[in-house]
């Protein structure tokens, strides 16, 4: 059966050594000038630091309690004066290593707010100028923004303009095309209505056509039969004399 001891150990172990992987790199922000963006990495470093240290201490603080139990009945557990003291040096090392690192953290803490106090004071008297730029910079850069917007709008409003008055040509030529088609409307009807009397006109002529043919036709007869005839009587004529 696995000791409840060594898996926390374990874990101890690997939650340090990342803690101090972490603190070597602090440090090396911590002793320079630090850009912007450096300096966010330092402080979520730093949280982070503070955060691993509180964790690692209380598993510790669980580990130490084990060690007081088994302290007081070592045959109980099975663990002998060696193990125990393994164990208490273990936990002893560790804690010290976390104080120095707690230590260090909270000494770099103390002297940035002590410096940030004496450059604070050493600004005080150009404190006042610096605010009144800043403001006289923001109404400035508000006044420019203001003025940009400003032309925007102006623009917007001339596009605006400009498309209301192509709506207004296309409105006037609409209506001029439906004023016209209107028009040719009227046109075509009469031009319908003429042709419905052509073709009335045209039917009459043709029927009257028709009748002049008839009436032609038989007149001729009638002479093709009066000139047979006046040339029969002839020939008769001619042949009894």
């Amino acid at each position: 059966m696995t000791d409840p001891f060594d898996i926390v150990q374990e874990d101890v172990v690997g939650a340090f050594e990342q803690t101090r992987t972490l603190f070597a790199s602090w440090k090396q922000l911590d002793g320079r000038k630090r850009t912007p963006q450096e300096e966010n990495e330092y402080q979520y470093m730093t949280d982070e630091l503070y955060s691993s240290l509180t964790s690692i201490g209380n598993d510790l603080d669980d580990l130490q309690e084990t060690i007081d139990v088994s302290r007081s009945a070592p045959d109980e557990y099975g663990l002998t004066s060696a193990e125990i003291k393994g164990r208490q040096e273990f936990v002893g090392s560790k804690k010290r290593a976390l104080g120095e690192m707690r230590k260090t953290l909270t000494q770099s803490s103390e002297s940035a707010k002590t410096q940030a106090n004496v450059q604070g004071g050493g600004r005080s008297g150009g404190g006042r100028a610096e605010e009144e730029q800043v403001a006289g910079y923001s109404a400035e850069e508000f006044g420019t923004q203001q003025q940009q917007y400003q032309m925007m709008m102006e623009e917007q409003d001339q596009h605006f303009d400009s498309m209301l008055g192509t709506v207004r040509n296309l409105h006037g030529i609409a209506s001029t095309m439906n004023t016209e088609l209107d028009t040719h409307a009227v046109l075509l009807d009469e031009v319908n209505g003429l042709v419905d009397r052509t073709q009335s006109r045209l039917a009459s002529a043709k029927r009257k056509v028709d009748r002049f043919l008839q009436d032609k036709n038989n007149r001729s007869l009638h002479i093709v039969i009066v000139l047979f005839v006046v040339i029969l009587i002839l020939i008769m004529l001619v042949i009894f004399t």
